[in-house]
């Protein structure tokens, strides 16, 4: 069991999403999950990267990629491939004493 300040305000690290990982070149490397995903992409030698078929114009960074979405990478030496979870947005509902309940809190609210 996690307390509610992992889960909600630290954003739950990978916890409730499957892996991806990076596919042959030019294969797309499907989001199985129902919620977007970050991936990022560094090193090797890339020459196009696209996300759900539209080429970003990159060869290394950040992306996000929607649920149910792809990345394909061109590469001719594999980069290093990282999914992480998106940090859900704080927005006016989480403030500062919010955030600390919930830290303190193990059930949450």
């Amino acid at each position: 069991m996690r307390d509610s300040a992992s889960a909600i305000v630290a954003a739950a690290p990978l916890m409730f999403t499957a892996a991806m990982t990076l596919g042959a070149t030019t294969v797309a490397s499907l989001n199985p999950n129902p919620v977007p995903v970050n991936v990022t992409i560094s090193g090797g030698t890339v020459t196009v990267i696209a996300v759900s078929g539209v080429v970003t114009g990159q060869t290394s960074g950040t992306f996000l990629i929607p649920a149910g979405g792809s990345i394909t990478v061109t590469y001719s030496v594999a980069p290093t491939f990282t999914m992480t979870d998106v940090a859900p947005a704080g927005g006016t509902g989480v403030t500062g004493v919010l955030a600390q309940y919930l830290a303190g809190s193990i059930a949450g609210p």
